[in-house]
């Protein structure tokens, strides 16, 4: 770069010889074309021309010169975007006539100018609602070419928002959700477990949202439930109350006790802080059911936790009870591999059929659940084929307090080998009867 006066100078009548010689150019390009211009404004300025059918329009003499095929049409087509169109404009027009037609929309030709510059005709339209618009023939199709379902904006604007309503009443069917709040174009849903979501249904994006996976929240709860199932498999259960992150530490505990944060991402060995080859590498099986309650620590609730463990099932009860979950009102021991996750899985499917809403994790429910608890795990059993059935009579109202050495037998306990029901509506009935 220099600033010599006199070498910019002569830069400066150099380049004036040469944009001289482009608008020569561009002249000689209009002339070929049969266009007439009005008032030129240099190479990069807006010049206004009119093209030999009386189509007015600007162009820059720069986009005429600076490449061999300018808009992309060789010399001998018409530069002109309106002359270049007459023939798919006519075929619009038509077919903006038969539409209007088919549907019973009013056209009447005003003076208005198109906006997209292709030489369009502008209508002043009425649908049959009384919904007035303007329209052109680029209306009459949509992105696919085909023919609009819908030509007035209005009532395919009510067509989506019915169909969106329509959507949602599916939804509240399928996923048990209640609409909170309602609106003209929109809906308040709250989700069965109480999480609130709002369905804009003049979107697109707001219609794709409604599907049964709407809610996040519960989401995140179905990806915990999960990860606790697969650590069961490790024989690890999950203390952590909901789910945080794949790839973070959730607190757990390992069945020898072992208190360790557990990685969804990394959870194939189990417990970190066991030996590798304890126990021969066989996880105990899951064989206890226990069923507690108590004012939950992290919660603040009166909760009831129906779950299972392995063993004696003392050192989860432990566990619970240190978290506020002191009473215990049922045990069940040496279960046959496989039955106590079962159990597990009838009882908690049973309390979601009831409405029951987890008060934190999956597993931990309001205090007045533990009726339908009881009596789920007595309809389970009672099913199970084969098995030969003795009353065992279980007063829910009689709660036990924590086992602290296992030689306290103050849990209901109940002996699997001997094929048992429960059936706690018959607890005052059959307590009358005793003497």
């Amino acid at each position: 770069m220099t600033d010599d006066p006199a070498t910019l100078q002569d830069v400066s009548t150099e380049a004036a010889v040469h944009i001289t010689a482009l608008m020569g150019l561009f002249r000689k390009a209009c002339q070929q074309q049969g266009w007439a211009l009005r008032q030129e404004r240099g190479l990069s300025g807006w010049t206004d021309v009119s093209c030999g059918a009386g189509h007015e329009f600007s162009v820059r003499a720069l986009d005429l010169v600076a490449t061999p095929k300018p808009f992309g049409r060789d010399s001998g087509e018409p530069w002109c975007k309106k002359c270049f169109n007459v023939e798919w404009v006519a075929e619009c027009l038509a077919g903006l006539q038969s539409v209007a037609q088919a549907q019973g929309v009013d056209l009447k030709a005003v003076d208005g100018r198109d906006e997209s510059g292709e030489g369009h005709v502008v209508f002043a339209a009425k649908c049959p609602k009384g919904h007035c618009f303007e329209a052109t023939g680029r209306d009459a199709t949509n992105w696919r070419g085909e023919p609009v379902a819908v030509l007035c904006p209005d009532c395919y604007q009510a067509a989506k928002i019915a169909e969106g309503f329509a959507m949602i009443e599916a939804l509240l069917r399928e996923t048990r959700s209640t609409v909170a709040k309602k609106y003209r174009n929109a809906a308040e849903i709250r989700c069965r477990r109480g999480h609130l979501h709002t369905f804009y249904l003049d979107s697109p994006d707001g219609r794709q949202a409604i599907h049964r996976d709407f809610c996040g929240a519960c989401g995140k709860l179905a990806k915990f439930q999960e990860f606790s199932e697969r650590a069961k498999d490790l024989g690890v259960t999950v203390l952590e109350s909901q789910w945080i992150a794949a790839s973070r530490p959730h607190q757990a505990v390992c069945f020898a006790g072992h208190e360790f944060g557990l990685i969804p991402n990394k959870m194939k060995r189990g417990c970190t802080l066991c030996p590798r080859g304890m126990y021969g590498g066989k996880v105990p099986p899951h064989d206890v059911y226990y069923v507690a309650s108590g004012l939950d620590t992290a919660t603040g609730k009166e909760t009831v936790k129906p779950g299972i463990s392995s063993g004696s099932g003392y050192n989860r009860l432990r566990q619970h009870a240190e978290g506020g979950l002191v009473m215990q009102h049922l045990r069940i021991l040496g279960l046959p591999p496989g039955m106590a996750r079962a159990l597990e899985g009838f009882v908690l499917d049973g309390l979601d059929r009831e409405g029951w809403l987890s008060t934190r994790g999956v597993e931990y429910f309001p205090a007045a659940a533990l009726q339908d608890v009881m009596d789920l795990v007595g309809e389970w059993f009672t099913d199970q084929p084969g098995l030969s059935t003795r009353p065992v009579i279980v007063d829910v109202d009689d709660v036990h307090g924590v086992v602290e050495p296992p030689a306290v037998r103050d849990v209901v306990d109940v002996d699997v080998d001997s094929s048992v029901v429960f059936d706690s509506d018959d607890v005052r009935a059959i307590a009358a009867l005793t003497p």
